[in-house]
């Protein structure tokens, strides 16, 4: 298949069409008032500490001293966020030996495309949780130390925590990272992940124990506003208690078969390439290598599903949940943890019995001729990739009337 045979050139041109139009559409989207990523983004310190304010109090004393815009600032920001986030993600793929399987899980629709099709997920926070998995994946590729790992991520998950508590719940892909990575489990390891650990259950802590008070975030805002900016959606919402976002939640019989097949379908080659990988056993501690890799990698995954009891933001939960579950995967197979069985039944099938003509249309379909919504009980979206080519002169006046100065 012409895929196949020019899978990097092909990689390089997805990557940077994906890369022109990300920082197209932050730029398109950062000025529009209603633009609930920027709302998340903005909360800070000023009335007191807050969940997810770290990075905002940071980028708002900057604004201050600068005397900058604070959406420029944060549209800088996230831009340089993706950029380098798209960088990793080229290094992590462009040496695999590529299959059928592999080019369709890299190309699904609820991973790289989803921000793009669907506006409200760009330049949200989960950037974040993926730049930090896949950097700390790099980082063990280079040096090989659980070591390393085990101390980055001590520094890096309490600052996630911190600026999206959210993060929790996929932070098991980080803790098994540690525990596939480590020679041996024994009482000296525990003891050192316990206190190693300390850091992020301090900050979990802080944040439960210290709700923000209505008051607190009228000050908040009241800040904001004398810089230029208003308390949107997310930011004046801080206050609410997960009862008030799980009440919105409502679902029904016809978004639960809904995603039922998004899942198949946007998650199906790569739970496949899982099922046809196994753990390599020179490399694995004998406790790790008592769980079968699918049912290991089934285990990562379900926390990451109470985000679809908790908010009403599906499409992003899905996107979240495969972004960090591929990275995972081929994070392990790149370091050679797991080994991709090339020669298993379906993989031949799909790569050797199936004709070219039919591979391209099953690609297309699979690909780039559906996407979910932002909310579960939207409908599906369609060829996602030319609707955001598409649609894009309709945000060139946003773009010329970004303020950099206050």
């Amino acid at each position: 298949m012409f895929i196949d045979k020019f899978y990097k050139l092909i990689l390089i041109i997805y990557l940077s069409l994906i890369s022109v139009l990300s920082i197209y559409y932050l730029m398109a989207v950062n000025i529009v008032s209603t633009y609930n990523a920027m709302t998340e983004w903005v909360i800070n310190y000023q009335g007191g500490f807050v969940r997810r304010g770290l990075i905002g109090e940071i980028v708002y004393q900057i604004s201050v001293f600068f005397d900058l815009n604070l959406r420029f600032c944060f549209l800088i920001l996230q831009s340089s966020l993706y950029l380098i986030y798209y960088y990793y993600v080229y290094k992590l793929f462009k040496d695999l030996k590529a299959n059928y399987l592999i080019i369709l899980a890299i190309f699904s629709p609820i991973f790289l495309i989803f921000p793009i099709a669907e506006l409200e997920a760009i330049g949200r926070k989960e950037v974040l949780i993926f730049l930090s998995l896949i950097f700390i994946i790099d980082l063990y590729l280079k040096y090989k130390s659980n070591n390393l790992i085990v101390f980055t991520i001590s520094i890096i998950y309490p600052i996630l925590l911190l600026n999206f508590e959210a993060s929790i719940f996929y932070s098991f892909f980080f803790i098994s990272l540690i525990f596939v990575t480590i020679q041996k489990i024994n009482l000296f390891n525990i003891l050192k992940l316990i206190i190693f650990s300390l850091p992020s259950l301090i900050v979990i802590w802080s944040i439960y124990f210290n709700p923000h008070l209505p008051s607190e975030t009228a000050q908040m805002c009241a800040e904001l506003e004398k810089i230029g900016e208003k308390c949107g959606l997310a930011a004046a919402f801080i206050s609410k208690t997960i009862d008030y976002h799980m009440a919105e939640v409502n679902w029904k019989f016809a978004h639960i078969i809904r995603y039922f097949f998004i899942f198949i379908l946007g998650f199906g080659a790569l739970m496949i390439l899982v099922g046809c990988s196994k753990f390599d056993e020179k490399k694995i501690n004998k406790i790790i290598l008592k769980i079968p890799f699918i049912y290991h990698f089934v285990i990562l995954i379900i926390p990451t599903l109470v985000m679809f009891i908790i908010a009403v933001d599906t499409g992003r939960w899905t996107h979240m949940s495969y972004s960090c579950a591929i990275i995972f995967y081929f994070g392990l197979l790149k370091n050679k943890i797991i080994i991709l069985n090339y020669n298993n039944k379906i993989i031949n099938l799909l790569d050797k019995k199936l004709n070219n003509f039919t591979k391209l249309i099953v690609f297309i379909l699979l690909c780039f001729s559906w996407n979910p919504k932002a909310v579960y009980h939207e409908d599906l979206g369609s060829i996602p990739l030319y609707r955001s080519i598409e649609k894009a002169p309709n945000y060139y006046n946003n773009i010329l009337n970004i303020e950099v100065i206050r």
